[in-house]
């Protein structure tokens, strides 16, 4: 009867968990309560989405610890199998290897756990289960049987992952009914250890209870036990990994392992299980006398886990009973009872906000791991990385220590912007009718930034203080640190223009939160741009020069962007708040086109870099596949994500070049829907084309030797970046379509919002052979990019004026593409020298071909101008 109670209890817990995950998330909010409850009423799915993809990150996570008793496995394995290896350091390596594996699981799950349930074990959340009619001993397992859905699949993972990979890996039937039992019994004993750990630090982190120094002193000490447990457990785990053969080494050269041994598996967690499991590997290898104190250690790991699970039990009912917490509250009240000393201290706005975030932080565990986790990634990836290759690889080379650091800052700053400038949202209506400034509000946030940003970036520098290159490392991160803080002021000041403008002044708090997925991604693509773009220059100028001169022109490149950053972030936080009204940023790039065509461009590169980082997904399949289907996935992946950036987030999202217009209305305004006269446009398209092909046939075998080779578009393709062969005609589908889309359509059209059409058709050209300048990133040599920019300077000029007398894409478009695809046939060529060369790529591929195709467009349109 009381199994079907507990039953019934586990299935009403299923909607219990859901309400309290609600509840939890609303008392969270601040004031953003009613926000939060409708976007409940919109989207009623939307608490168990969430509570699902939380539970599913947690079960990946726990998944990984499977690695340690994998490895540790097979090392026994093969131990056992050498009849002269001797048992006792065996078994004492393979126990203190599982016991690794049992105790990382605890740990992980109490960091985990904390995340989940410690809004709910304040008590707060489970004050409606005194409505249920059920008695107070069914509603303190309710509760806990509330907190266990919330865990239930990294749970489920942490008792059968162990066994199924025991099963798997050995076929050892009775093995693996053990390890289910004891993987049974510690994850019952880890969850019951979460619930009484996170009971009683939510009492140290209750708002209610903050205001003593005795709190403060004891959630400070908390946060720091905090960071040194999830800052020392990544160390912990990499040894595990790789420890078997140095453990066996080391505990070999013990005296009396027997007696350590006997000693060992009586203690009940987590070595009495683990004793189990080793000696089940190969059980005739062991005496009667280890099975008797390891049978008897496991007895008292059950006694144990029972006891702490009614210690769990019984820890619900403070939470989920008010007449107990009431109690609680009033003798506290009682007994702190006597006079007190009001003291009124006046303090600079500035430091009251600071303190202010940082007592928020002590108290709230989301905001302490914004503190956190900034400061553990850079420095635990760089010992990780030192550790796993004895030194070797970063000590010899800085290279990879930088590169590893700079592709941190970007996620740091965005980790740290969003947490900090969320706190504001907490006390709003407080703080509403207070004269505050949004300038100091701001200072203070950047100052809690800017610190957090310089100890993530500078920590890891300390590993290096006794390496005889760590002066070089010094200037090398000094070098980077203006760099570093653009990162940060980067995100900042787009949080605030994207999430904070008000009609008179911009805030600090999310004002405007509408499309706010879609905001974050475009500042986090721009952010990784700037960041791939300064790690260009850096190995450019690294290769080059050499550090120390790297390290000078990083400075004086950094230092000027910094200082524009803090122009903008003090133009958007005045000294003193006027009538100006604050027009959007989408706005202010239409109507000063330079800076839209600076935001265009940068989110053009990263687009254009994206796709190699999409391509990592499929690795998996290029193994297997011909070079033309990794061909085709790249030219898939690269045309979906051109597509996206023009046809999706620069019209949608940045409302540009011509405001917000619907989807029909900026293909017509870009001019990429009009293609009649469609035979006038066609002839000019072709007819620009074949004058490009006698250009550059006529000059290629007067300045060289042209060699006539259809294999050159028409053979086989491979991954080489010359041997396209037929596959040509498809790849240059990109450029063909996308190049004239950006730098005809839409910054034609954006600039000729200021500048005259000459200026226009000018400075589109000039960026357009600018933009070739990229092809550096992928290898190629310079002075062939130099010889590349000038002639693709010529042709856009070119591209340009059949967009301007046309009034159509369409024609530049059909020229572009068939350049791109067919001219290789008649640019396949053999020169002398490099003058030679030269002379070919700037005469008989640029100019020639753009003057006569000048002439042309002029024969066949005489007097058509563009329409605005």
């Amino acid at each position: 009867m009381a199994s079907i109670k507990s039953l019934s209890l586990y299935k009403l817990a299923k909607y219990t968990n859901l309400e309290i995950v609600m509840e939890a998330q609303v008392q969270s909010s601040g004031a953003n309560q009613a926000k939060l409850m409708e976007k409940f009423k919109k989207n009623k799915s939307s608490i168990k989405s969430q509570a699902f993809a939380m539970k599913a990150v947690y079960g990946i996570m726990l998944l990984f610890l499977i690695v340690i008793p994998l490895f540790t496995i097979l090392q026994l394995t093969d131990y056992f199998n050498d009849l002269f290896v001797s048992t006792g350091p065996v078994l004492l390596t393979g126990s203190i290897l599982f016991s690794t594996f049992f105790g990382i699981q605890l740990i992980y799950l109490l960091l985990l756990g904390m995340f989940s349930i410690g809004a709910m074990m304040t008590g707060e959340a489970f004050r409606f289960f005194e409505t249920l009619p059920i008695s107070k001993k069914q509603r303190r397992k309710l509760g806990f049987f509330t907190v266990l859905r919330n865990l239930d699949v990294g749970l489920v993972i942490m008792m059968v992952g162990l066994p199924i990979m025991i099963i798997i890996v050995t076929q050892n039937i009775i093995l693996s009914i053990i390890s289910i039992i004891v993987s049974l019994g510690a994850t019952i004993l880890s969850f019951s250890v979460l619930v009484l750990f996170a009971s009683k630090i939510s009492q140290v982190f209750k708002v209610q209870e903050a205001g003593s120094k005795k709190s403060t002193i004891i959630r400070i000490i908390t946060m720091l036990s905090y960071l040194l447990m999830a800052f020392s457990l990544s160390f912990f785990l990499q040894w595990a990994v790789n420890a078997a053969v140095e453990l066996y080494i080391l505990v070999s050269s013990f005296e009396n392992i027997d007696f350590l041994n006997y000693l060992i598996s009586l203690i009940p967690f987590p070595f009495a299980p683990s004793y189990l499991i080793t000696m089940l590997i190969d059980p005739a290898r062991f005496t009667m006398l280890q099975w008797l104190f390891t049978i008897i250690g496991n007895l008292l790991f059950g006694g144990l886990t029972y006891l702490v699970y009614k210690k769990a039990i019984s820890s619900m009912r403070l939470v989920t009973s008010s007449a107990a917490m009431d109690s609680k509250q009033i003798f506290k009240k009682r007994t702190s009872k006597m006079d007190t000393k009001t003291e009124i201290i006046v303090r600079n706005p500035i430091i009251a906000y600071i303190r202010k975030d940082l007592s928020t932080a002590t108290r709230d565990f989301q905001t302490l791991m914004f503190m956190i986790m900034p400061l553990i990634l850079p420095f635990v990836y760089v010992i990780s990385l030192l550790v796993s290759t004895d030194g070797g690889l970063i000590i010899g080379g800085l290279d990879v220590l930088w590169m590893i650091l700079i592709f941190f800052q970007p996620i740091i700053s965005m980790m740290i912007t969003t947490g900090f400038l969320n706190v504001e949202d907490s006390g709003t209506s407080i703080l509403a009718s207070l004269p505050l400034h949004p300038r100091d509000q701001a200072k203070a946030k950047l100052s809690l930034l800017l610190i957090i940003q310089s100890l993530s970036f500078f920590l890891p520098l300390i590993i290096y203080i006794g390496s005889s290159n760590f002066i070089q490392y010094l200037l090398t991160f000094l070098a980077w640190y203006p760099i570093d803080l653009i990162f940060l002021l980067n995100v900042f000041y787009f949080k605030i223009r994207l999430f904070g403008r008000m009609k008179y002044k911009f805030v600090v708090e999310e004002i405007r939160i509408e499309k706010k997925i879609l905001k974050w991604i475009l500042v986090g693509i721009l952010e990784f741009t700037i960041c791939i773009g300064f790690i260009f220059i850096g190995f450019t100028l690294q290769l080059n020069f050499g550090v120390p001169l790297m390290s000078l022109m990083l400075l004086l490149i950094g230092v000027p962007i910094l200082g524009l950053y803090i122009f903008s972030l003090h133009k958007i936080f005045p000294k003193k708040l006027g009538k100006r009204k604050f027009i959007s940023i989408r706005e202010n790039l239409r109507k000063k086109p330079i800076f839209g065509t600076l935001i265009i461009l940068l989110l053009y590169i990263g687009f254009l870099f994206l796709p190699d980082f999409i391509n990592i997904l499929f690795i998996p399949l290029f193994s297997i596949l011909s070079d033309v289907g990794i061909l085709f996935i790249n030219f898939i992946v690269v045309f979906g994500c051109m597509m996206l950036l023009w046809f999706l987030i620069v019209p949608r999202s940045l409302h540009l070049p011509n405001g917000d217009q619907k989807f029909k209305e900026y293909l017509n305004h870009i001019k990429l829907t009009r293609v009649k006269p469609l035979l006038k446009n066609l002839v000019i398209g072709i007819g620009c084309s074949v004058l490009f092909f006698i250009s550059t046939y006529l000059m290629a075998n007067f300045l060289g030797t042209y060699i006539f080779d259809l294999n050159v578009i028409f053979g086989e393709p491979s991954l080489y970046p010359l041997e396209l062969g037929w596959f040509l005609f498809v790849l240059m589908l990109i450029p063909g379509i996308w190049e004239e889309v950006a730098f005809r359509g839409v910054l034609f059209q954006l600039n000729m919002r200021k500048y005259s059409l000459k200026t226009t058709l000018i400075l589109t050209s000039l960026l357009f052979g600018a933009a070739h300048f990229l092809n550096l990133m992928r290898g190629q040599s310079l002075i062939t990019t130099i010889l590349q920019v000038i002639f693709a300077t010529f042709l856009g000029f070119l591209f340009g004026y059949m967009y301007l007398k046309t009034n159509s894409l369409l024609p530049s478009i059909i020229t572009h593409y068939l350049i791109d695809s067919v001219g290789p046939l008649f640019m396949n060529a053999n020169f002398p020298d490099f003058i030679s060369s030269s002379l070919f790529l700037i005469f008989g591929v640029g100019l020639i071909p753009t003057v006569f195709g000048l002439l042309f467009v002029k024969l066949i349109v005489p007097n058509r101008k563009m329409k605005n």
